[in-house]
């Protein structure tokens, strides 16, 4: 919106003074823009490093897993070694089959140890082949969690960037919330003797209308204004201290510049568009030195009309501004002005 002219008593700012300040914010809000930029990039890595944690540690609970039951199998084959061994030991003091076959005590003696030794080679190679597989897992966690360990340090790393570029940013944005503070005192302390001027001028050609009609036996005063401009003028009013909200137009919750104008000529009876340059083509344009309570005031921003307010008495008018701001009576603005407009 138009920055605030404020009737107050300031010095004026020099024109030095607030195009060193809008630079030093045009600088600011570029630098905001490239932080927010990192942080989006650095955003991005810590959830693939994230990804990558928790792959990982899928990988190493799959692993141990297997390493335990690797484990269970070994126990499984030694036992059952025990067993064939303790089996062959005490089969060999009996009288077995094997007898038969064999007469001399010696030959016999000589076959059960080679039935024994063969028995024994099939378990203790499947424990071998069993041991190896589990050494082999352990390798493979002991690699998976010294890469656990990395990734985590990675992911640490990652969030305290974030979190650094997070505080950048917020101090940017606090400094150049301040910034525009600033600007709008300057541009407030520059306007304040424009607005001045103006008014009392029109107070001036007031004063002029009065007394000529007073001349004339016509009037006193200055005409009243019309039923739709004095019901339009009192809703506007009667909003006064209500927030600025983007695009808003809800009494008691919040207004933009049309959105006020809008609904205010609403309760009077006139329909207009939520819009300031819909608005200046929808009324009747009036001369300045014609202006009547309820009459819009309009403004133009880079070239187009962006802003609109409502008269409302000798060098003052009602207006929702800008954001931050409430719906106030401000006096009137010179800069910018495109012309009146008659709903």
């Amino acid at each position: 919106m138009v920055a605030a002219a404020v009737l107050v008593a300031a010095r004026p700012a020099s024109a030095d003074e607030l195009a060193k300040a809008r630079a030093e914010a045009a600088q600011l809000a570029s630098q905001i823009q490239a932080q927010g930029q990192q942080l989006a990039v650095l955003s991005e890595e810590y959830n693939q490093d994230q990804i990558k944690l928790q792959q990982l540690d899928q990988q190493v609970t799959q692993s141990q897993a297997e390493v335990a039951q690797t484990k269970a199998q070994v126990t499984a084959a030694q036992d059952n070694l025990r067993r064939q061994a303790i089996q062959d030991y005490t089969s060999g003091g009996s009288n077995s089959g094997l007898d038969q076959f064999f007469a001399p005590s010696g030959e016999r003696a000589a076959v059960v140890q080679e039935y024994q030794q063969v028995a024994s080679t099939s378990v203790s190679g499947a424990i071998d082949r069993l041991q190896t597989l589990q050494s082999v897992l352990n390798a493979q966690v002991s690699q998976l969690q010294t890469q656990q360990s990395q990734a985590r340090n990675v992911i640490s790393a990652a969030q305290a960037a974030r979190q650094g570029a997070q505080a950048a940013l917020a101090n940017q944005q606090t400094t150049l919330t301040h910034l525009k503070g600033q600007i709008a005192t300057l541009v407030a302390q520059q306007q304040a003797a424009e607005a001045a001027a103006q008014a009392a001028a029109f107070q001036a050609r007031m004063a002029a209308q009065r007394a000529a009609l007073a001349n004339t036996s016509l009037s006193s005063a200055p005409p009243a204004p019309n039923g739709g401009g004095g019901r339009a003028l009192a809703a506007a009013e009667s909003q006064i201290g209500v927030p600025y909200v983007w695009a808003g137009a809800t009494p008691g919750a919040g207004f933009d510049c049309s959105g006020l104008t809008m609904w205010s000529w609403a309760q009077a009876g006139v329909a207009l568009s939520h819009s300031a340059a819909a608005q200046y083509a929808e009324t009747t344009h009036v001369p300045l030195s014609d202006l009547q309570p309820g009459d819009l005031l309009f403004y133009s921003e880079g070239g187009t009309i962006g802003h609109v307010t409502m008269y409302s008495g000798p060098g003052q008018m009602v207006q929702a501004m800008e954001t931050g701001t409430k719906i106030q009576i401000t006096g009137l603005w010179t800069n910018g002005l495109v012309g009146a407009g008659r709903p």
